[in-house]
Protein backbone atom coordinates (compact mmCIF):
# COMPACT_ATOMS: atom_id res chain seq x y z
CA UNK A 1 0.00 0.00 0.00
CA UNK A 2 1.32 3.74 -0.27
CA UNK A 3 -0.50 7.26 0.38
CA UNK A 4 -2.28 8.47 -2.78
CA UNK A 5 0.61 10.91 -2.81
CA UNK A 6 3.42 8.61 -3.00
CA UNK A 7 0.64 6.69 -6.14
CA UNK A 8 0.65 10.59 -7.58
CA UNK A 9 4.64 10.73 -7.38
CA UNK A 10 4.92 7.14 -8.51
CA UNK A 11 2.40 7.70 -11.86
CA UNK A 12 4.27 10.91 -13.01
CA UNK A 13 7.68 9.69 -12.34
CA UNK A 14 7.39 6.53 -14.55
CA UNK A 15 5.99 8.67 -17.54
CA UNK A 16 8.40 11.08 -17.09
CA UNK A 17 11.07 8.74 -17.69
CA UNK A 18 9.44 7.57 -21.14
CA UNK A 19 8.99 11.28 -22.70
CA UNK A 20 8.10 13.98 -20.48
CA UNK A 21 7.63 16.30 -23.08
CA UNK A 22 4.54 14.51 -24.13
CA UNK A 23 3.39 13.81 -21.17
CA UNK A 24 2.61 16.58 -20.10
CA UNK A 25 1.41 18.02 -23.37
CA UNK A 26 -0.01 15.11 -25.20
CA UNK A 27 0.08 16.75 -28.52
CA UNK A 28 -1.33 14.61 -31.36
CA UNK A 29 2.39 15.38 -33.30
CA UNK A 30 3.94 14.07 -30.15
CA UNK A 31 7.07 16.00 -31.19
CA UNK A 32 9.06 18.73 -29.79
CA UNK A 33 7.84 21.46 -32.04
CA UNK A 34 4.24 20.86 -31.18
CA UNK A 35 5.37 20.36 -27.47
CA UNK A 36 6.74 24.01 -28.05
CA UNK A 37 3.97 25.42 -29.77
CA UNK A 38 1.39 24.21 -27.42
CA UNK A 39 3.24 25.84 -24.76
CA UNK A 40 3.18 29.22 -26.43
CA UNK A 41 -0.55 29.00 -27.23
CA UNK A 42 -1.73 28.03 -23.39
CA UNK A 43 0.96 30.76 -22.15
CA UNK A 44 -0.42 33.48 -24.24
CA UNK A 45 -4.10 32.37 -23.04
CA UNK A 46 -3.04 32.81 -19.28
CA UNK A 47 -1.72 35.92 -19.60
CA UNK A 48 -4.27 37.51 -22.15
CA UNK A 49 -6.77 36.15 -19.34
CA UNK A 50 -4.71 37.64 -16.71
CA UNK A 51 -3.93 40.63 -17.56
CA UNK A 52 -7.81 42.57 -17.17
CA UNK A 53 -7.24 41.36 -13.61
CA UNK A 54 -3.83 42.52 -12.62
CA UNK A 55 -2.94 46.62 -12.28
CA UNK A 56 -1.20 47.30 -15.67
CA UNK A 57 2.77 47.29 -15.96
CA UNK A 58 4.59 49.42 -18.48
CA UNK A 59 5.47 47.49 -21.97
CA UNK A 60 8.48 45.10 -21.45
CA UNK A 61 8.06 45.34 -17.70
CA UNK A 62 7.42 42.29 -15.70
CA UNK A 63 4.11 42.04 -13.45
CA UNK A 64 5.13 43.42 -9.30
CA UNK A 65 5.29 40.11 -7.78
CA UNK A 66 5.81 36.55 -7.67
CA UNK A 67 3.68 33.65 -9.65
CA UNK A 68 3.31 30.46 -8.66
CA UNK A 69 3.05 27.43 -11.46
CA UNK A 70 1.35 24.48 -9.83
CA UNK A 71 1.80 21.15 -11.30
CA UNK A 72 4.69 22.46 -13.66
CA UNK A 73 5.70 19.70 -15.46
CA UNK A 74 9.40 20.25 -16.78
CA UNK A 75 8.62 23.95 -16.75
CA UNK A 76 6.66 23.74 -20.59
CA UNK A 77 4.57 27.41 -19.31
CA UNK A 78 6.80 28.03 -16.37
CA UNK A 79 10.01 28.83 -18.45
CA UNK A 80 7.79 31.08 -20.57
CA UNK A 81 6.00 33.16 -17.57
CA UNK A 82 9.42 33.80 -16.36
CA UNK A 83 9.46 36.71 -17.90
CA UNK A 84 6.47 38.36 -17.31
CA UNK A 85 7.09 38.45 -13.34
CA UNK A 86 10.26 39.31 -11.26
CA UNK A 87 9.87 35.93 -9.85
CA UNK A 88 8.04 32.74 -11.02
CA UNK A 89 8.52 29.15 -8.85
CA UNK A 90 7.07 25.77 -10.42
CA UNK A 91 6.36 22.59 -7.73
CA UNK A 92 5.42 19.84 -9.24
CA UNK A 93 4.89 16.13 -7.20
CA UNK A 94 7.12 14.23 -10.04
CA UNK A 95 10.86 14.17 -8.80
CA UNK A 96 12.15 13.01 -12.56
CA UNK A 97 9.71 16.26 -14.13
CA UNK A 98 11.47 18.61 -11.36
CA UNK A 99 15.51 17.75 -12.37
CA UNK A 100 14.26 17.69 -16.26
CA UNK A 101 12.79 21.12 -15.55
CA UNK A 102 16.01 22.16 -13.85
CA UNK A 103 18.31 21.25 -16.49
CA UNK A 104 15.81 22.50 -19.26
CA UNK A 105 15.64 25.94 -17.59
CA UNK A 106 17.99 26.20 -14.97
CA UNK A 107 19.47 29.28 -16.45
CA UNK A 108 16.35 31.48 -16.49
CA UNK A 109 17.05 34.45 -14.31
CA UNK A 110 13.98 34.20 -11.56
CA UNK A 111 13.06 31.09 -11.95
CA UNK A 112 13.22 28.14 -9.96
CA UNK A 113 11.89 24.57 -9.61
CA UNK A 114 10.73 22.34 -6.31
CA UNK A 115 9.55 19.04 -5.60
CA UNK A 116 6.33 18.90 -2.94
CA UNK A 117 4.44 16.38 -1.54
CA UNK A 118 1.74 16.13 -4.02
CA UNK A 119 -1.14 17.48 -1.88
CA UNK A 120 0.19 20.60 -0.27
CA UNK A 121 2.87 23.45 -0.62
CA UNK A 122 3.95 23.92 2.85
CA UNK A 123 7.28 24.95 1.82
CA UNK A 124 5.85 27.96 0.31
CA UNK A 125 5.01 31.11 2.41
CA UNK A 126 1.81 32.61 3.32
CA UNK A 127 0.65 35.39 0.96
CA UNK A 128 4.18 34.47 -1.38
CA UNK A 129 2.48 35.26 -4.51
CA UNK A 130 0.38 37.41 -6.01
CA UNK A 131 -0.52 34.90 -8.92
CA UNK A 132 -0.88 31.32 -9.01
CA UNK A 133 -1.57 29.30 -12.12
CA UNK A 134 -2.61 25.67 -13.05
CA UNK A 135 -2.89 24.24 -16.38
CA UNK A 136 -4.13 20.55 -17.09
CA UNK A 137 -3.37 19.64 -13.95
CA UNK A 138 -6.32 19.38 -11.31
CA UNK A 139 -8.65 17.91 -13.14
CA UNK A 140 -6.47 15.16 -13.49
CA UNK A 141 -6.11 14.49 -9.53
CA UNK A 142 -8.95 12.78 -6.80
CA UNK A 143 -10.90 15.77 -5.23
CA UNK A 144 -9.59 15.51 -1.97
CA UNK A 145 -6.46 16.40 -3.06
CA UNK A 146 -8.01 19.34 -5.15
CA UNK A 147 -9.55 20.37 -1.82
CA UNK A 148 -6.51 20.56 -0.40
CA UNK A 149 -4.65 22.45 -3.01
CA UNK A 150 -7.40 25.01 -2.83
CA UNK A 151 -7.03 25.93 0.38
CA UNK A 152 -3.44 25.89 0.19
CA UNK A 153 -3.77 28.49 -2.89
CA UNK A 154 -5.81 30.56 -1.09
CA UNK A 155 -3.25 30.61 1.77
CA UNK A 156 -0.35 31.02 -0.43
CA UNK A 157 -2.05 33.87 -2.52
CA UNK A 158 -1.40 37.39 -1.07
CA UNK A 159 -5.25 39.15 -0.31
CA UNK A 160 -5.86 40.56 -3.89
CA UNK A 161 -3.73 37.40 -5.18
CA UNK A 162 -5.26 36.19 -8.63
CA UNK A 163 -5.76 32.10 -9.17
CA UNK A 164 -5.70 31.20 -12.75
CA UNK A 165 -6.49 27.76 -13.81
CA UNK A 166 -7.88 25.10 -16.33
CA UNK A 167 -10.38 22.76 -15.29
CA UNK A 168 -13.94 20.75 -16.60
CA UNK A 169 -16.81 22.03 -15.45
CA UNK A 170 -20.52 20.40 -16.43
CA UNK A 171 -23.39 22.82 -17.11
CA UNK A 172 -25.74 20.69 -15.62
CA UNK A 173 -26.38 19.61 -11.86
CA UNK A 174 -25.51 16.10 -12.10
CA UNK A 175 -22.62 15.92 -14.26
CA UNK A 176 -20.09 15.76 -12.21
CA UNK A 177 -17.41 12.82 -13.15
CA UNK A 178 -15.23 11.50 -10.62
CA UNK A 179 -13.87 8.29 -11.69
CA UNK A 180 -13.15 6.35 -8.08
CA UNK A 181 -10.10 4.46 -8.89
CA UNK A 182 -7.65 7.12 -8.06
CA UNK A 183 -6.79 6.73 -12.00
CA UNK A 184 -4.14 10.20 -12.50
CA UNK A 185 -5.24 10.03 -16.25
CA UNK A 186 -8.82 10.05 -16.06
CA UNK A 187 -10.49 13.47 -16.41
CA UNK A 188 -12.66 15.08 -13.41
CA UNK A 189 -15.39 17.13 -14.35
CA UNK A 190 -17.02 19.32 -11.68
CA UNK A 191 -20.65 20.21 -11.36
CA UNK A 192 -20.92 24.37 -10.08
CA UNK A 193 -21.85 23.45 -7.13
CA UNK A 194 -18.65 21.66 -6.04
CA UNK A 195 -16.48 24.53 -7.94
CA UNK A 196 -18.43 27.09 -5.34
CA UNK A 197 -17.19 24.93 -2.18
CA UNK A 198 -13.47 24.88 -3.58
CA UNK A 199 -13.45 28.39 -4.04
CA UNK A 200 -15.27 29.08 -0.65
CA UNK A 201 -12.66 26.94 1.23
CA UNK A 202 -9.69 28.81 -0.91
CA UNK A 203 -11.78 32.53 0.19
CA UNK A 204 -11.93 32.95 -3.76
CA UNK A 205 -14.16 35.07 -5.62
CA UNK A 206 -14.71 33.65 -9.55
CA UNK A 207 -14.00 36.71 -11.58
CA UNK A 208 -13.98 35.37 -14.89
CA UNK A 209 -14.09 32.06 -17.28
CA UNK A 210 -13.58 31.51 -20.73
CA UNK A 211 -13.68 28.11 -22.64
CA UNK A 212 -10.94 26.22 -24.62
CA UNK A 213 -11.07 25.91 -27.79
CA UNK A 214 -11.49 21.97 -27.25
CA UNK A 215 -13.98 19.24 -27.43
CA UNK A 216 -13.48 16.46 -25.85
CA UNK A 217 -15.40 13.87 -27.81
CA UNK A 218 -16.23 11.30 -24.86
CA UNK A 219 -17.06 13.92 -22.09
CA UNK A 220 -18.71 16.13 -25.01
CA UNK A 221 -17.13 19.19 -23.06
CA UNK A 222 -14.85 21.93 -23.09
CA UNK A 223 -12.86 22.79 -20.35
CA UNK A 224 -12.25 26.38 -19.23
CA UNK A 225 -9.89 28.95 -17.57
CA UNK A 226 -11.34 30.32 -14.82
CA UNK A 227 -10.30 32.76 -13.21
CA UNK A 228 -10.62 33.56 -9.22
CA UNK A 229 -9.29 36.66 -6.66
CA UNK A 230 -8.75 35.66 -2.71
CA UNK A 231 -11.09 38.04 -1.25
CA UNK A 232 -10.98 35.78 2.40
CA UNK A 233 -8.76 34.12 4.59
CA UNK A 234 -8.91 30.61 3.34
CA UNK A 235 -9.70 27.43 5.45
CA UNK A 236 -7.09 25.11 7.33
CA UNK A 237 -5.81 21.98 4.56
CA UNK A 238 -7.36 19.22 5.23
CA UNK A 239 -4.70 16.77 5.75
CA UNK A 240 -4.26 13.84 2.91
CA UNK A 241 -2.99 10.80 3.96
CA UNK A 242 -5.17 7.87 3.00
CA UNK A 243 -3.80 4.91 1.51
CA UNK A 244 -3.87 3.51 -1.89
CA UNK A 245 -2.53 0.52 -3.73
CA UNK A 246 0.69 1.66 -5.18
CA UNK A 247 0.34 0.27 -8.55
CA UNK A 248 -2.21 1.80 -11.81
CA UNK A 249 -5.38 0.30 -12.17
CA UNK A 250 -6.54 -1.71 -14.88
CA UNK A 251 -8.00 1.06 -16.68
CA UNK A 252 -5.28 3.28 -16.14
CA UNK A 253 -2.49 1.14 -17.17
CA UNK A 254 -4.53 0.29 -20.53
CA UNK A 255 -4.76 4.02 -20.85
CA UNK A 256 -0.91 4.59 -20.47
CA UNK A 257 0.06 1.92 -22.45
CA UNK A 258 -2.25 3.00 -25.21
CA UNK A 259 -0.72 6.52 -25.18
CA UNK A 260 2.73 4.48 -24.97
CA UNK A 261 1.58 2.63 -28.37
CA UNK A 262 0.57 5.84 -30.33
CA UNK A 263 3.69 7.63 -28.59
CA UNK A 264 6.34 5.13 -30.56
CA UNK A 265 4.29 5.11 -33.30
CA UNK A 266 4.21 8.65 -34.16
CA UNK A 267 7.88 8.25 -34.02
CA UNK A 268 8.31 5.41 -36.04
CA UNK A 269 6.26 7.14 -38.81
CA UNK A 270 9.06 9.70 -38.68
CA UNK A 271 11.53 6.98 -38.72
CA UNK A 272 12.64 7.45 -35.12
CA UNK A 273 13.52 4.08 -34.73
CA UNK A 274 16.05 4.87 -31.74
CA UNK A 275 13.13 6.68 -29.56
CA UNK A 276 10.44 4.33 -30.51
CA UNK A 277 12.17 1.28 -29.05
CA UNK A 278 13.28 2.27 -25.20
CA UNK A 279 9.29 3.16 -25.13
CA UNK A 280 8.03 0.16 -26.67
CA UNK A 281 10.56 -1.79 -23.79
CA UNK A 282 9.09 0.10 -21.08
CA UNK A 283 5.49 -0.49 -22.59
CA UNK A 284 6.23 -4.98 -22.52
CA UNK A 285 7.38 -3.67 -18.67
CA UNK A 286 4.48 -1.98 -17.50
CA UNK A 287 2.05 -4.25 -18.99
CA UNK A 288 4.24 -7.87 -19.99
CA UNK A 289 0.62 -9.60 -20.92
CA UNK A 290 -0.66 -7.37 -23.22
CA UNK A 291 0.53 -8.06 -27.05
CA UNK A 292 0.29 -5.07 -28.85
CA UNK A 293 3.18 -3.33 -27.88
CA UNK A 294 5.44 -6.50 -28.63
CA UNK A 295 3.85 -6.36 -32.13
CA UNK A 296 4.84 -2.95 -32.58
CA UNK A 297 8.13 -3.49 -31.74
CA UNK A 298 8.57 -6.71 -33.57
CA UNK A 299 7.75 -4.62 -36.57
CA UNK A 300 10.22 -2.25 -36.12
CA UNK A 301 13.11 -5.05 -35.59
CA UNK A 302 11.52 -6.28 -39.03
CA UNK A 303 12.40 -3.03 -40.81
CA UNK A 304 15.93 -3.74 -39.46
CA UNK A 305 15.79 -6.94 -41.26
CA UNK A 306 16.32 -8.25 -37.67
CA UNK A 307 15.31 -12.09 -37.58
CA UNK A 308 17.01 -13.06 -34.67
CA UNK A 309 15.16 -10.00 -32.54
CA UNK A 310 11.66 -10.60 -33.99
CA UNK A 311 12.01 -14.31 -32.46
CA UNK A 312 13.03 -12.83 -29.08
CA UNK A 313 10.35 -10.60 -29.02
CA UNK A 314 7.68 -13.25 -29.52
CA UNK A 315 9.12 -15.87 -27.96
CA UNK A 316 8.71 -13.45 -24.69
CA UNK A 317 5.35 -12.85 -25.79
CA UNK A 318 4.45 -16.01 -25.91
CA UNK A 319 5.71 -17.10 -22.52
CA UNK A 320 2.97 -14.50 -21.24
CA UNK A 321 0.63 -15.03 -23.77
CA UNK A 322 0.57 -18.79 -24.80
CA UNK A 323 -2.53 -18.66 -26.18
CA UNK A 324 -2.23 -15.78 -28.76
CA UNK A 325 -2.22 -17.32 -32.06
CA UNK A 326 -1.05 -14.33 -34.05
CA UNK A 327 2.25 -14.72 -32.63
CA UNK A 328 2.57 -18.41 -33.04
CA UNK A 329 2.01 -18.00 -36.56
CA UNK A 330 4.23 -15.36 -36.69
CA UNK A 331 7.26 -16.89 -34.69
CA UNK A 332 6.79 -20.04 -36.82
CA UNK A 333 7.63 -17.76 -40.47
CA UNK A 334 10.17 -16.14 -39.00
CA UNK A 335 11.53 -19.52 -37.60
CA UNK A 336 11.61 -20.92 -41.13
CA UNK A 337 13.17 -18.11 -42.57
CA UNK A 338 16.08 -18.55 -40.11
CA UNK A 339 16.11 -22.26 -41.41
CA UNK A 340 14.75 -23.56 -38.21
CA UNK A 341 12.09 -25.87 -39.14
CA UNK A 342 12.14 -28.30 -35.99
CA UNK A 343 11.73 -25.16 -34.04
CA UNK A 344 8.58 -23.89 -35.91
CA UNK A 345 7.57 -27.33 -35.81
CA UNK A 346 7.52 -27.18 -31.87
CA UNK A 347 6.12 -23.34 -32.32
CA UNK A 348 2.83 -24.80 -34.29
CA UNK A 349 2.06 -27.57 -32.08
CA UNK A 350 -0.48 -25.81 -29.92
CA UNK A 351 -2.10 -24.91 -32.93
CA UNK A 352 -2.62 -28.58 -34.19
CA UNK A 353 -5.39 -30.82 -33.67
CA UNK A 354 -6.18 -32.43 -31.34
CA UNK A 355 -4.58 -29.13 -29.03
CA UNK A 356 -7.48 -27.15 -27.41
CA UNK A 357 -5.76 -24.08 -29.10
CA UNK A 358 -6.72 -25.40 -32.54
CA UNK A 359 -10.23 -25.34 -32.12
CA UNK A 360 -10.12 -21.39 -31.97
CA UNK A 361 -8.13 -21.05 -35.07
CA UNK A 362 -10.30 -18.76 -38.29
CA UNK A 363 -10.20 -20.61 -41.32
CA UNK A 364 -7.25 -18.36 -42.19
CA UNK A 365 -5.45 -18.86 -39.11
CA UNK A 366 -6.12 -22.66 -39.73
CA UNK A 367 -5.09 -22.81 -43.63
CA UNK A 368 -1.65 -20.41 -42.81
CA UNK A 369 -0.60 -23.44 -39.51
CA UNK A 370 -1.55 -26.18 -42.29
CA UNK A 371 0.52 -24.41 -44.67
CA UNK A 372 3.43 -23.50 -42.22
CA UNK A 373 3.33 -27.27 -41.38
CA UNK A 374 4.04 -28.45 -44.45
CA UNK A 375 6.83 -25.82 -45.54
CA UNK A 376 8.26 -27.06 -42.33
CA UNK A 377 8.42 -30.16 -42.97
CA UNK A 378 9.42 -30.31 -45.78
CA UNK A 379 12.21 -28.45 -44.92
CA UNK A 380 12.92 -30.57 -42.26
CA UNK A 381 13.08 -33.92 -44.79
CA UNK A 382 15.47 -31.60 -46.86
CA UNK A 383 17.86 -30.82 -44.72
CA UNK A 384 17.56 -35.00 -43.16
CA UNK A 385 18.52 -35.92 -46.90
CA UNK A 386 20.95 -33.06 -47.35
CA UNK A 387 22.64 -34.54 -44.20
CA UNK A 388 22.36 -38.14 -45.16
CA UNK A 389 23.97 -37.11 -48.58
CA UNK A 390 26.76 -35.16 -46.64
CA UNK A 391 27.56 -38.23 -44.70
CA UNK A 392 27.99 -40.53 -47.34
CA UNK A 393 30.05 -38.20 -48.97
CA UNK A 394 32.28 -37.83 -45.80
CA UNK A 395 32.51 -41.56 -45.39
CA UNK A 396 32.83 -42.35 -48.99
CA UNK A 397 36.00 -39.83 -48.72
CA UNK A 398 36.98 -41.54 -45.71
CA UNK A 399 37.24 -44.97 -47.26
CA UNK A 400 39.13 -43.60 -50.61
CA UNK A 401 41.07 -41.63 -48.03
CA UNK A 402 42.50 -45.01 -45.86
CA UNK A 403 42.71 -46.68 -49.52
CA UNK A 404 45.31 -44.32 -50.24
CA UNK A 405 47.01 -44.67 -46.95
CA UNK A 406 46.93 -48.48 -47.77
CA UNK A 407 49.12 -48.25 -51.10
Amino acid sequence: MATIQDKMRLDWDRRASVDARYWVAATQEADVESYERSARTDTEAFLAGLAPHLPPRAAGAPYAGAALDLGCGIGRMTALLASHFGEVVGVDVSEVMIQEARALHGDVPGLRFEANSGADLSALGDGAFGVVCSYSVLAHLPPDVVEAYFCEVGRVLAPGGVFRYQLWVSPHADGAVHPDDDNTLNIHVYDEAHLARLHACAGLEEVAREEIDYLDPLLNLRPVWLTARRRAAPAAAPRVAREVGAGPSSEELRMEYELMLYLSAKHMERGELAQAEPILERATRLAPHLPDAYLQWVELRLSLDDLRGVQTLLTELLRHAPEHREARLFLAQAQLASDAPSEALETLAPLTPPAPLAAALSDEERETCARLRREAEASKLARARESARLQRTRAQEGRRARAQRRR
